[in-house]
Parts: C-alpha cells; sequence; structure tokens
C-alpha cells in the first residue's frame, strides 16, 4: 500500500492486525501530507481526503453504501480494513468494489518462522515458539502480548490469555454464546447454533458467519488454543449461562439425532451433567476401541451417572492404565452384585499378572471360585496353569455356563482349554485346540492374564514352533492398531525374543524411551531386560552383559515366577554362568523347578529351562551340572509327535557341543545338531555351535567345513530377516544405503574430478564395506581377533587384513589414532 490514490482492502480476523496495517497506511500518508478522514465523509466533505477506515464490518449499511460510491472513483484513496463477514450485503458491495483494483490483503495469523523472528528482535531464545503457537494461535494480538509479559519477566501464556479476554468483552451476548458452543465442535452449523440458542435460522446464520469471521475458529489454531478460547468465553459468560448454553446445545442434538462422539465427549469433559448424555456416552462406549472406550466411560462418570464401574475399570486395563484399573476392581471386590464381583476379579487378576504377581491372581480365582461367566473361567483357567494348579484350572472350566454360545466366548474357553492341555497332551493337540480358538478371538476387548497371540506364540516358542510364533505374534502386532496398551509391548517383546533366538540381534530389542523404561509394568520389565541380557551375551558385550543382568536380577527379585516366565529366567541363567554369579539364581531356579514339579513336570515348559541349564553348566565349566539337564532331555526326546523332534535335537546339540568342547570335532555330527538347531528357530546357537567346532578343530579342512556351515546358518536366517513383515529396529552400527532407497546426501560434491576431493566428500564410515564396519565395531568393543572372527565366522588372520584396510581407508597413521577416529565416527553417526 502506498500514498498513491487508489484503493486497498485489509481482511483480517480478530487481533489479525488490520489496525497496526492502517497505521502504517496513515503513517505515509501524512508524510506525503495526505489529508486523511478515519470516517465516512459528508456529502461534499473533504474531496481530496484520503479515506483510511478501521472496522469497516461495524458501519451502518447507508455508510457503507456511501464509501462503495467513493472506493468506485479512481481519484479517491480508500483504503478499508474489515473482518470479512459474508451476510452482509452492503459490507459485500464494498469488498467486491475495493476488490477491483487491488487483490484484498488477507492477514493470516502468524506461523512459526514469524514468531521465532519475533522472539530474536525482543532477545527471547526461539524454544518459546511451541509454546507460544498453542497458547496464542499465532494471533498478533495475542503473540505479542505474550512477548511483552517475556520481556517483563510474567508469565507469557497468561498475558496472552488475558488480552484475549479483553478482546472478547467487547463482543455483543450472542456472539459470545456462539463462539462458545462452537469451540466445542468445528462441525456445528447455523441449524445446530439456532436450536441451542433458540434464535430464527437467519440471525443463527449471520452469528455463525460473525463466529468464523473472527479467526478465532479457524481450523489452522492450535488445538490448546480453542481450549484456551473456550475457557475465556466461559469466564465472561459466567457459569450459570455456561451451563444453560451447553445443555440447551446438548437437548438439541439428542432430539435430532445428531451428537457426535467428539462433541458428547467434549460436553462432559467441560463440566455438563446430565442423564441422558451419561447413557449416551456408556452406549457409545460398548461398541467403541479399547483406549476411546475408557475416554468414553470416563467423561460418562463425569456428566452424573456413573457407568458399571467394571467396564471402565476393563477399558482402563485394555488401554495399558492398569494402575487405576486396578484401584477400581479392588474396591468392586466387595460389590453386592455376584457378576460385578466375578469381573472384578477377572481384571485385578489379569493386572497382577501383567505386574508380575501371578500368585496374586491365583489367590483371587481362589476366593472366588468357578464362575458361570465365559470370560472370567477362561482367566481363572490361564492363571491356574501358569501358576501350575491345574486342579483349579480345570475347576474353572468345569463350571455350569449358562450364558450363550457366542463366538468371542466360545474362543475364551478354547484358548483356556489349550491352554490346559500343555500340562499333559503332547504339543501338536494343544496347539491345535490354540489356534482354533485364536481365529475367534478378534474384536474382544475385555481384559485377560494374557492376549491370545502372545499364550500361542508362548507355547509356540517352548514347543520349539518358531515359525508359528513369528507368524502369530506378527499377526498381532500387524492388526493392534493404537488400542494395544495392556498387550502391544508384549507382543514386540516376544517378536524381539523370537528375532534373538534366530540370531537377529541387531533388531531384536524394541526402541524405548528412558521415560517408557521407568514406566514399564514388572512382566514387561522382566522380558525386556532379559531380552537385553540375552543380546548383550550373544554380541560378546560384557559390559553390556553386566548392566542388563544385574537390572533384571532386580526385577526378579519382585517377581512371582510362574510358567510364562520361563524363557526369560533360562536366559538369566545363562547369563549368570557367563558372569559367575550362579548363586543369586538359585532361589528362582528352585522355584521354578518347584512349579513344574507342582504341574507334573510338564514337557513342553520344561524342556527350553533344561537346555539353558546346559548351557549353563557348559559356560560354568560344571561337566556334572550339565548331567542332568541332559538327561533330562534325553527322556523328553521320547515323546510323541513334534516336541519329541525337539527336545531329540536339543540333546543331540547338547552332547555336540560337549564333545567339540573337549576337541572330539564329529563334522557329521555338529553339521546334523546344528541344522537341527536351525530347524526349531535356534539359529543363533546353532552358527555358535558350528564356529566352536571350527575353533576347536585341528584339521583345517574340517574347519573350513564348519565356518561353511556356520556362513550358510547366518544367510538362511538372514533371508528370513528380510521376509519379516514387521520393520526391525535400527541397528546400532550404520549400514550402507539399501540400492534404490532415498538417500539425500547433504555433503556438496567437490569443485573438481579430483579424486582425492571425491573422497573426502564422501562420509568416512560409508568408505568402509559391510564387513569392515562389523570388524570395527568388534575391535571397539575391545575384543581380540581370535573373538572376532569366531563372532564373524572368519579366521584370525583375516580379521587382521580387514583392520589393516581400515587403517589404510581412513588415513590413520597408527592403530591409536584408527580406534580414536573409528569411535569419533560412530559419535557422529549416532
Amino acid at each position: 500500500m502506498t500514498a498513491a490514490a487508489g484503493t486497498s482492502l485489509v481482511l483480517g480476523g480478530i487481533g489479525s492486525g488490520k489496525t497496526t496495517a492502517l497505521e502504517a497506511v496513515r503513517k505515509t500518508l501524512r508524510a506525503n501530507g495526505t489529508t486523511m478522514l478515519a470516517r465516512v465523509p459528508k456529502p461534499g466533505e473533504a474531496p481530496d481526503a484520503a479515506i483510511v477506515i478501521d472496522d469497516a464490518q461495524l458501519l451502518s449499511p447507508a455508510e457503507l453504501d456511501t464509501l462503495t460510491e467513493l472506493a468506485g472513483d479512481p481519484a479517491r484513496t480508500v483504503v478499508v480494513s474489515a473482518e470479512p463477514w459474508a451476510h452482509e450485503p452492503a459490507l459485500n458491495a464494498l469488498t467486491t468494489t475495493l476488490s477491483r483494483q487491488h487483490p484484498p490483503i488477507q492477514l493470516a495469523p502468524m506461523t512459526p518462522r514469524d514468531i521465532n523472528e519475533a522472539l530474536a528482535r525482543a532477545g527471547v531464545p526461539g524454544t518459546q515458539v511451541p509454546a507460544l503457537i498453542a497458547g496464542t494461535g499465532g494471533i498478533p494480538l495475542l503473540v505479542y502480548s505474550a512477548l511483552s509479559a517475556l520481556a517483563s519477566g510474567a508469565d507469557p501464556v497468561r498475558a496472552a490469555s488475558v488480552a484475549l479476554s479483553e478482546r472478547l468483552r467487547r463482543l455483543d451476548e450472542h456472539l459470545l454464546d456462539t463462539l462458545l458452543l462452537c469451540s466445542l465442535s468445528p462441525e456445528l452449523g447455523p441449524d445446530d447454533i439456532a436450536a441451542a440458542l433458540q434464535l430464527p435460522g437467519d440471525d443463527a446464520a449471520v452469528l455463525m458467519d460473525r463466529a468464523r469471521a473472527s479467526g478465532l475458529l479457524s481450523a489452522s489454531l492450535h488445538p490448546r488454543f480453542i481450549d484456551t478460547l473456550h475457557r475465556s468465553l466461559t469466564r465472561l459468560v459466567g457459569a450459570a449461562r455456561h451451563r444453560e448454553t451447553e445443555c440447551r446445545l446438548l437437548r438439541s442434538q439428542i432430539e435430532s439425532a445428531t451428537l457426535s462422539t467428539e462433541l458428547a465427549l467434549k460436553l462432559a469433559e467441560h463440566g455438563t451433567v446430565d442423564d441422558l448424555l451419561a447413557a449416551d456416552l456408556i452406549h457409545r462406549a460398548g461398541s467403541a476401541a479399547p483406549r476411546q472406550a475408557a475416554r468414553l466411560y470416563r467423561a460418562a462418570a463425569r456428566a452424573g451417572t456413573a457407568p458399571a464401574d467394571v467396564h471402565l475399570a476393563d477399558a482402563l486395563a485394555v488401554t495399558g492404565d492398569c494402575t487405576t484399573a486396578g484401584t477400581l476392581a479392588d474396591e468392586l471386590l466387595t460389590a453386592d452384585d455376584a457378576a460385578v464381583r466375578a469381573q472384578a476379579v477377572r481384571i485385578a487378576a489379569s493386572v497382577a499378572m501383567h505386574d508380575g504377581a501371578a500368585a496374586h491372581a491365583a489367590d483371587l480365582f481362589r476366593w472366588l471360585g468357578p464362575d458361570a461367566d465365559p470370560f472370567v473361567a477362561a482367566a481363572g483357567a490361564v492363571v491356574g496353569v501358569a501358576t501350575a494348579d491345574a486342579d483349579q484350572a480345570r475347576a474353572c472350566l468345569q463350571a455350569e455356563n449358562s450364558n450363550p454360545p457366542t463366538s468371542s466366548a466360545r474362543a475364551a474357553r478354547g484358548m483356556a482349554e489349550g491352554m490346559l492341555l500343555t500340562l499333559d497332551q503332547p504339543f501338536a493337540v494343544a496347539m491345535a485346540r490354540l489356534t482354533q480358538a485364536l481365529g475367534s478371538t478378534n474384536g474382544v476387548h475385555s481384559v485377560a492374564p494374557d492376549s491370545p497371540a502372545a499364550l500361542l506364540s508362548l507355547v509356540a516358542l517352548h514347543g520349539g514352533d518358531a515359525v508359528r510364533a513369528r507368524s502369530v505374534i506378527g499377526r498381532a502386532i500387524r492388526t493392534g492398531g493404537g488400542d494395544a496398551g495392556f498387550t502391544g509391548l508384549r507382543h514386540r517383546l516376544l517378536l524381539g525374543w523370537i528375532r534373538m533366538l534366530d540370531g537377529q540381534l541387531d533388531s531384536a530389542v524394541p526402541a524405548l524411551g528412558a521415560p517408557e523404561i521407568a514406566d514399564l509394568h514388572r512382566r514387561d520389565a522382566l522380558w525386556f531386560t532379559a531380552l537385553q541380557t540375552a543380546v548383550a551375551r550373544r554380541s560378546g558385550d560384557t559390559g553390556a552383559l553386566q548392566k542388563h543382568w544385574y537390572a533384571a536380577m532386580e526385577v526378579l527379585a519382585e517377581y512371582s515366577l510362574d510358567l510364562f516366565a520361563l524363557l526369560p529366567l533360562g536366559e538369566l541363567w545363562v547369563a549368570a554362568a557367563r558372569l559367575q554369579q550362579l548363586d543369586q539364581l538359585r532361589q528362582p531356579l528352585a522355584e521354578a523347578f518347584g512349579l513344574l514339579r507342582a504341574a507334573g513336570n510338564p514337557t513342553l515348559w520344561a524342556v527350553p529351562l533344561h537346555w539353558a541349564g546346559v548351557h549353563a553348566g557348559i559356560l560354568a565349566n560344571a561337566p556334572e551340572a550339565v548331567a542332568p539337564h541332559g538327561q533330562a532331555l534325553s527322556a523328553a526326546s521320547r515323546a510323541e509327535g513334534a516336541h519329541g523332534a525337539y527336545a531329540t535335537a536339543l540333546a543331540a546339540a547338547g552332547r555336540a557341543w560337549l564333545r567339540v568342547l573337549a576337541d572330539g570335532v564329529d563334522a557329521a555330527e555338529v553339521t546334523a545338531a546344528a541344522r537341527g538347531l536351525a530347524r526349531f528357530g535356534l539359529t543363533w546357537d546353532a552358527t555358535r555351535l558350528a564356529s566352536q567346532a571350527a575353533l576347536h578343530s585341528a584339521d583345517g579342512r574340517i574347519s573350513g567345513a564348519m565356518l561353511q556351515l556356520a556362513r550358510d546358518l547366518k544367510q538362511d536366517a538372514a533371508l528370513e530377516a528380510a521376509a519379516d513383515p514387521i520393520a526391525p529396529a535400527a541397528p546400532a552400527i550404520p549400514r550402507e544405503p539399501v540400492s534404490g532407497a532415498d538417500v539425500r546426501n547433504t555433503t556438496p560434491p567437490p569443485a573438481s574430478g579430483d579424486a582425492r576431493a571425491t573422497a573426502a566428500a564422501t562420509p568416512a564410515w560409508t568408505r568402509l564395506s559391510d564387513r569392515e564396519r562389523e570388524v570395527a565395531e568388534l575391535v571397539l568393543q575391545g575384543m581380540p581377533y581370535r573373538d572376532i572372527g569366531a563372532r564373524l565366522l572368519i579366521s584370525a588372520k583375516t580379521v587382521e587384513h580387514h583392520v589393516a584396510r581400515i587403517r589404510r581407508r581412513l588415513g590413520a597413521e597408527s592403530r591409536s589414532e584408527m580406534l580414536s577416529m573409528l569411535r569419533a565416527l560412530l559419535v557422529e553417526k549416532a
């Protein structure tokens, strides 16, 4: 906008800077000696004056008509600002006339970049930008109020809120009511406002137009600012009128059957108390996903009529809020209604299992006794199996059930029956029952001691069926969505365990932040720390092994052991042997074998623990400790079916391993044993056995064959990992980009074709091959060449050649310089 004759139109909402823009125009005109009028001139008045009018939407229709006529005179300078009211014909005529010469200037909220620049001018750190965007919506009036507060050391968000309230005071009551209602839901239209405020439709349309033109309801504004706007409006209209207005909106929405879930939630969360609203929320919660159901039940409780608290406790537990769910369930254990007590036991016991308190869960079901509800009975049976109380499990399933045989009820019972079969039936029989039940569990949102996918995967892992375990748990992760609060991490940890056994160490441990780790429930914490321990041991990282093992032992000390926790216990047992800390595992192991005896020494649950015992005895160099576990595996190998084959493979591998360590390498025996382990998903153990055989053989041909066997097994695992549909965690060492991936090199190319310049422009780490990066990582861990060779299935001499090439590629003058450069590169990449 300049001082030359012409027209300009500035459009914007409340606090958008229209007045500031017009003040800049006035300053320019004043500097040029131009006469100005800030109002509509009377006929014949000041024909040469420039007309600069702010907030033109407030003018009368007659004044707007006059201004439109003046704007049509090419000799007049007319500059106008206004809110874009669409339902004012006279204002529309003016804006159309003004827009013919120049497009209107649309004032928008400040962007984060604008705010950052304003902060820089004020000498305030840019870290305040997110808070200012949320607290002000980027509206200039509020942003600069907040900046003034920052300059004086006051609270910027509060200052913005005060400025907003002061500006809103200038609006009439009907417009305030309209803004109040529209700040609840962007979906409300003129008809909704007319019904809620009991106004004619035309009046409501005008109010909606003015509310939207204010710019305070823009979809681009931060949600937290909309909440701030609603609170400011609530204070202005007063508590009584606020409640009355929102209640009228609720009634009109219910009567017209247009009440949306989000609006119902907002009304309840903003304090509307109404039995109809509570009933509506409870009805919606019944068919909602778990996380949404929990929010709906909470809102229904606030709306006045508390829902059956058992539903809220159930929804809270499913979404991972086990502390609150457990508290509610404990309160309901004394309810008069027997059905409520039964559901409370199911919820409290499920939370107890999640918290590593299986004994408490079992006590709850013993106190309750057999119950007819199929979900309660199934949960009781699963807890009975976990605590090795087969009689209790059978009693739960034998309770008379008068409920209809729905698909979900049949699935719950089927899973419980399948788990009970694991105690005394062949693996194939139990798996068949579990697999049949799993297909009908979709859509069940009641909390249980463990998820169907986790139970089936546990059984599959104990039975050596890693393929089935990976398939089931992978599908559960893919279909779990955002509502898997109770089971989401559980499933990821089980998948990580499968990957760890298969040798996929880089992608085994789920990536969790410090807050997530601190908030882990005890069952997840045990599996997480045991998985970290397992990966550290297999990676040869002694420091990490000690750190994670001690962390796991802290969790184990507070854990009430059950059959479902034997896999992490076995891994901690092997790690304890590696760290020469076996004494610390005596009590947990005694408890674990006591559970197995109480359950009748079921082969399925005992075999993996005996395999861990074989490894622990080998690492402790105690043949006498290996013997009983080897004998147990040999006895289990005589079982019928697939599980006998699994135990046979483990027993054969144990015997081969002992002979290898005694330098009695039989290539055929080792090959059969290693392939047997790989067949059942124990690929890391298989490659380790082969590489140990290569190291302990004095025959070069046998060593070469064993190394090739290890490479083949590792290659098979790599192919399986590539087919894994679940995205793995990022590897510890950066790898070269995959061909075809979207990789952007931010390093500018060299100015000339000089090869040295090209090399300098390439990041040093990427100049190393994949194998060289693997060697570099292990060298930095302080591993000797012999151990690196055993880990990578190459000879120590080959490792030495790789190290020499790494040093040349990096241009290091000495080994110490090479190590320093590698450390720096790792830090830079991290």
